[in-house]
């Protein structure tokens, strides 16, 4: 019998599985063919189904890779199997999956060794542990595009590295649709029916990044007027525009914008620089969602 705990594995990682549409890495990832020319790539989430797999495979020659493996989490595992994981050394390879030793997760021993072998790393992981996965990525020191939700860039783990100009977001950022599996609990208010399957749909999922060919960027030039009655965060004079688009073009102090001004802004941004991230934020007592505070260069 299965233990309560792997039980409780599998269940949990069943309702964290959203799968990537094609189009929607073929709209983020082609127009970077240049970062992979010559790569060795890794998918560590996905099987030979998956739409990162099926990229990489449809557009071997366009890419340039010379090499792409996938890996495939067992929430079961070690008990009830390991993980698997499938090599290509040309698109037209037909791989037989080999058994890790682990259950695969992206976090685990398998994983790293599998980057280690690897010059690049696209996924889409479990959102619920995105915050684990990008210093895994920044400490193997590769390049990566990986999908997850627009939040998580104000975690602890995750905003020194926005700070630092050491990760960025990606081109195409906001609403898109995951199909998701039979099991899935249903949430008829965010989930749209696409050629037949079943699709969650979630605001805010943004491509988390260092591909250089993400960086050029147009550059941020704000255009509102100064406010007539200016709020500032408590306990510091910073500025707190409720909208990017309120950040006024002649202030010169630093600001605090939502999280959205990300998708709009890269550290090669040639006017303004990203300074703090602040956790819990309030104005007046007022507590308000994560702030990013910038200022000019």
């Amino acid at each position: 019998m299965a233990s309560n705990s792997n039980l409780t594995a599998a269940r949990n990682a069943r309702n964290d599985e959203f799968y990537t549409r094609l189009e929607d890495v073929e709209a983020e990832l082609l127009p970077c063919a240049g970062d992979f020319r010559g790569r060795r790539v890794l998918c560590p989430c996905d099987g030979p189904e998956s739409a990162f797999v099926r990229f990489c495979l449809g557009h071997w020659d366009r890419l340039g890779i010379t090499h792409l493996t996938a890996s495939q989490y067992n929430p079961m595992g070690p008990l009830f199997g390991f993980g698997r994981r499938w090599e290509w050394d040309r698109p037209d390879d037909r791989p037989e999956p080999v058994e890790l030793d682990d259950e695969g997760s992206v976090l685990g021993v398998e994983a790293r060794r599998l980057m280690d072998r690897a010059d690049i790393v696209v996924t889409n992981p479990p959102f619920s542990i995105l915050s684990s996965i990008i210093p895994r990525l920044e400490e193997w020191g590769g390049l990566f595009s990986v999908m997850g939700p627009l939040p998580q860039a104000k975690a602890v783990s995750v905003a020194p590295y926005f700070l630092s100009g050491r990760l960025w977001l990606g081109r195409r950022n906001g609403s898109m649709a995951f199909a998701t599996p039979d099991a899935t609990t249903p949430k008829e208010s965010c989930d749209v029916m696409i050629d037949g399957v079943r699709h969650r749909r979630f605001g805010n999922i943004v491509w988390y990044t260092n591909l250089p060919s993400t960086l050029p960027r147009e550059p941020f030039r704000p255009a509102a007027p100064a406010p007539e009655a200016p709020e500032f965060l408590d306990g510091a004079h910073i500025l707190e525009c409720g909208q990017v688009a309120d950040v006024p073009a002649d202030w010169d102090g630093p600001v605090a914008v939502p999280l959205t001004f990300l998708t709009r802004w890269t550290p090669a941004d040639p006017g303004w620089r990203l300074v703090d991230m602040p956790g819990q934020p309030t104005v007046g007592g007022r507590a308000l969602f994560a702030r990013a505070v910038i200022e000019r260069r």
